[in-house]
């Protein structure tokens, strides 16, 4: 990673950048496997919290067709366990990398669009760092979600 490129993926990220960058640096050419304990235990509101839009509806989406499907099927509690500790695990191995994909793009995407110097820092900080709003918003749509598909599938 060249010093000018770390540097405003360091302003990108903001909180906590010292950490991702070291976890990006050791990613390596091919390998995309960094365990992120965060990603792990708040999949889904990690993905807001840091920002990822993209990868917060795709993930939002995706829960809530497995949730459908769980209930539809009446599956198992130890089946739904089990799915979601490996969806957990999947997003922790794979958090670092995906963030970093992510970041390089929203980088990219910013310095097409800013040729200033001053302004590429400003709008690097603000379409990067964390929001917790975000994250707490998203928790509340999930679980608000869920709980009109659970009255929707048992009735009302």
């Amino acid at each position: 990673m060249l010093s000018e490129e770390r540097e405003n993926l360091r302003i990108f990220v903001g909180k906590n950048a010292n950490y991702y960058i070291a976890k990006w640096e050791e990613l390596g050419e091919g390998n995309k496997i960094s365990w992120n304990w965060s990603a792990f235990f708040f999949g889904l509101i990690w993905f807001a919290y840091r920002k990822m839009y993209p990868h917060t509806f795709a993930m939002l989406i995706f829960s809530i067709i497995l949730y459908i499907v769980q209930v539809k099927f009446n599956t198992s509690e130890w089946v739904v366990a089990l799915t979601n500790l490996s969806i957990s695990i999947v997003i922790g191995m794979f958090g670092n990398y995906l963030y970093y994909d992510y970041s390089k793009s929203k980088l990219k995407d910013i310095k097409k669009q800013t040729q200033d110097e001053r302004k590429l820092y400003v709008e690097l900080a603000r379409n990067g760092g964390t929001s917790i709003a975000t994250a707490f918003g998203i928790f509340v749509l999930y679980l608000i979600t869920l709980s009109i598909i659970e009255y929707g599938l048992n009735g009302g």
